[in-house]
């Protein structure tokens, strides 16, 4: 009778134990994590922003006007239908000319503001200083996978991630491929801007990325289809390669 109680409960630990064991096991896997960013170029503003832009500092933060003592000129250069067009002002203070012909840029043509000033400092011979910069305006609509980015995560996943042993990144690693959809929503200029450390590993993603399916370009309102450069990300995003990335992460 003794020997019935104990097979018993022998027979209650397997049935019970190990089906929770087991999905124990399963629920700690560690799955690889991927993102797919747009890369910005290094100083872009929406046409919304522009269009309510009343200051230079408004297009771009880092023109502190602290640091004038007084502007000399402000000269802002566009192209229109292939032709440069400048309108100059003398603060840092949009004129409505400026302001026109910056919404009269031809799209996708970058934007270029020169500015002659006195900077304010205690200097003794404070001379008059110059500085540039140029920005463009983003396409109200980017480019996108077709059928979204659901099935973007998912190509990618079928492809390549669930191929790729999740214990191959450890604590701070990251892979980047970077590349580009051009204006016919074709994949262009795949490369690898951080390896994996794994040559396979690097290999895969590249042939990933280069096959595709065409996405739906990038584009203006008014219809002109530009290109624009997007980075597959693998691991860690904290990893401090993601600053060099110049992504946004909505």
């Amino acid at each position: 009778m003794k020997n019935t109680s104990n097979q018993l409960i022998t027979l209650l630990l397997l049935v019970f134990v190990f089906p929770t064991l087991g999905f124990s096991q399963d629920n700690s896997t560690n799955e690889l994590e991927y993102e797919v960013n747009r890369v910005y170029v290094p100083l872009s503003i929406s046409k919304e922003k522009l269009q309510h832009a009343s200051t230079i500092n408004d297009l771009n933060a880092h023109c502190k006007s602290s640091w004038v003592k007084k502007y000399i000129s402000v000269e802002i250069s566009t192209r229109h239908k292939g032709k440069i067009r400048k309108v100059v002002s003398k603060n840092n203070v949009l004129s409505q000319k400026q302001k026109d012909n910056m919404a009269m840029a031809d799209v996708g043509s970058d934007i270029s503001i020169n500015m002659k000033y006195i900077p304010d400092n205690t200097l003794k011979q404070n001379t008059a200083k110059e500085s540039h910069f140029s920005f463009m305006v983003n396409p109200e609509t980017k480019a996108t996978y077709t059928g979204g980015q659901q099935e973007l995560k998912h190509y990618l996943k079928d492809h390549a991630i669930d191929k790729i042993p999740a214990e191959t990144f450890k604590e701070w690693d990251l892979a980047a491929v970077k590349f580009t959809i051009t204006e016919k929503g074709q994949v262009a200029n795949a490369h690898i801007f951080e390896t994996s450390k794994d040559e396979k590993i690097d290999a895969l993603l590249l042939e990933t990325i280069k096959n595709m399916p065409n996405w739906t370009p990038a584009v203006y309102s008014n219809g002109t289809k530009v290109e624009q450069e997007f980075v597959l990300t693998l691991g860690n995003m904290e990893n401090c390669i993601v600053n060099l990335l110049n992504i946004r992460r909505d």
